[in-house]
């Protein structure tokens, strides 16, 4: 176990060695790919007739990069930013004063759930949700390297069991697995539409930067004071491997079947990548409502928003725009038009779909590396 005095102090000396040396091998300039003027997709076509304009395109483009492949100080940076978010008290100053900018981001995630899982718009808002919470990092805590992505393939592809992954190391990484016997997962009827399982909630995380962090929000619809709970498993790595992906995700040709391609269990029968992320990381991650407290979300996350950015762009004329699907997870279904405006209760605004459909337009402004 890394005392956590020690990992505070070697954080700061890389941190103040890296002020020495600046860092620019996160902002990069790659050739801008401009949104079509048009597109053959119908759904697409359809749905842009009458819009009034697309939002103004980047003139530079911040590059994302894997976990593995920031330098350490960066990695370090990224873990004090979040560390950061959840030690600053809440803006919302109708919470009680123990509520910090990360419990927030939780419980607007909770208060959305139901109307942006197993649904089409699913991809959009938690890419607007993950803007997000890169600029409460840059604003709010000083961060100003790139947003990481857990690229999975690289744990999948090889024989070293996943929880042995860099993403999961206890110095430069999110920490490791949860302690068997810490953690009693509550009982109570918190009247979630999706309950929490209880074999996901094996015990505190008592290693790596989030050792004792004390949470507010969760599991699921409740507000209890917990320790980040994981379970760490290998059980899903075959949905995690290259020729999974380019087999049965990358290889669809409409939206509707993309985003169903990578987005299981609870609304279907089976796990998919979306999930598997999830149940791999287990705990906290595996709240249907409350997964964002485990830091390891938005790598995930940007993992998912990385698939789908290649997917678009593997045919930008007809899948840029491409917007169809079920609007809601249980009848009457709807369908989804890039006019939805998705749901951000306590962050900001509503953003329309159309708005997130090309993150090499304003705000996004970023790309991946590969």
């Amino acid at each position: 176990m890394i005392p956590s005095a020690f990992y505070s102090l070697f954080t700061l000396y890389l941190v103040a060695f890296a002020s020495a040396f600046p860092q620019s091998e996160h902002i990069e300039t790659p050739e801008y790919v401009d949104a079509p003027s048009s597109t053959s997709s119908a759904t697409a076509s359809s749905t842009l007739k009458g819009s009034n304009s697309l939002p103004k395109a980047c003139r530079k483009l911040e590059v994302r990069k894997e976990w593995r492949d920031l330098n350490t100080v960066t990695k370090l940076d990224y873990i004090r930013a979040v560390k950061c978010l959840q030690s600053t008290r809440a803006s919302n100053r109708t919470l009680a004063k123990n509520f910090t900018r990360y419990d927030q981001f939780v419980i607007t995630h909770s208060n959305a759930a139901d109307r942006v899982h197993g649904v089409a718009q699913f991809l959009p808002w938690h890419r607007h949700y993950g803007y997000l919470y890169h600029q409460a990092l840059r604003d709010a805590c000083g961060y100003v390297g790139p947003f990481p992505y857990w690229d999975w393939t690289r744990d999948g592809n090889g024989n070293t069991p996943i929880p042995s992954s860099p993403i999961f190391n206890t110095i430069t990484g999110f920490g490791g697995d949860g302690v068997p016997g810490t953690y009693t997962l509550p009982t109570d009827d918190d009247g979630s539409a999706f309950p929490a399982i209880p074999d996901f909630y094996k015990g505190c995380v008592q290693t790596g930067p989030f050792a004792n962090t004390v949470l507010h929000v969760g599991p699921n619809r409740r507000f209890t004071d917990h320790c980040l709970v994981r379970s760490l498993s290998n059980d899903h790595r075959s949905l995690m491997t290259t020729p999974y992906i380019n087999g049965n995700i990358m290889s669809q040709t409409t939206y509707d079947n993309f985003w169903n391609s990578l987005d299981g269990l609870p609304f279907k029968p089976e796990f998919r990548l979306h999930d598997a992320g999830h149940a791999t990381v287990g705990g906290d991650m595996s709240s249907f409502y409350t997964s964002p407290n485990d830091p390891v979300f938005y790598p995930h996350h940007a993992g998912l928003d990385r698939v789908w950015d290649k997917w678009q762009r593997a045919d930008v004329n007809n899948r840029l725009y491409a917007m169809e699907g079920r609007v809601n997870y249980q009848p009457p279904y709807g369908q989804v038009t890039l006019n939805y405006q998705l749901p951000f209760p306590g962050l900001g605004p509503s953003v329309s779909i159309r708005d997130t459909m090309d993150i090499h337009r304003e705000p996004y402004c970023y790309t991946y590396a590969n």
